[in-house]
């Protein structure tokens, strides 16, 4: 992938095929490459050869089981002589922000929603949410854009003493 992305590949292999793709236009740094994964074999290869993990929607991956495949990924990071903080830990966060009960997900008020990501953040290791409303989308994103990516940024600071 990283050899496709910078210059072109003709690649033969036992399952695939790929024949005379140049890549164009060539970017002026490498491009990150993230794997979205859950199982062993593949959370292995996100820590030898990743730039970063996405985890699976908070709903198919709840907080409870992150600290295992964060390991996984920092052991295989590890073995291949990489260090573990140079990846991205990116959460996949479904919920709605506001005066909601139920549903799939994160819901509550803004302050909740900064409580919770800042708790994700120092205690779990992700250092980017990408958000995902369950309703009124347009509305959402504005408020966790202008609200909650602040309130977090700021608690994630003061929380790890750097003001």
């Amino acid at each position: 992938m990283r050899r496709a992305l910078a210059s072109g590949v003709d690649f033969r292999g036992g399952q695939h095929t790929i024949g005379g793709y140049s890549a164009g236009p060539v970017p002026p740094e490498p491009v990150p490459l993230w794997l979205g994964s859950q199982g062993p074999l593949m959370l292995a290869v996100t820590g030898r050869s990743s730039d970063g993990w996405i985890s699976p929607l908070s709903t198919y991956l709840t907080p409870p089981a992150v600290p295992s495949r964060q390991q996984l990924i920092d052991e295989a990071a590890l073995s291949a002589g990489r260090d573990p903080a140079a990846l991205r830990r990116i959460y996949n966060v479904v919920g709605a922000i506001g005066a909601v009960r139920g549903g799939p997900g994160l819901s509550g008020d803004v302050q909740s929603w900064i409580d919770t990501l800042t708790d994700w953040s120092i205690e779990l290791g992700f250092d980017t949410f990408v958000f995902w409303p369950t309703r009124a989308p347009l509305a959402q994103l504005e408020v966790f854009a202008t609200e909650v990516v602040p309130g977090v940024r700021q608690r994630v600071s003061e929380r790890r003493g750097q003001r």
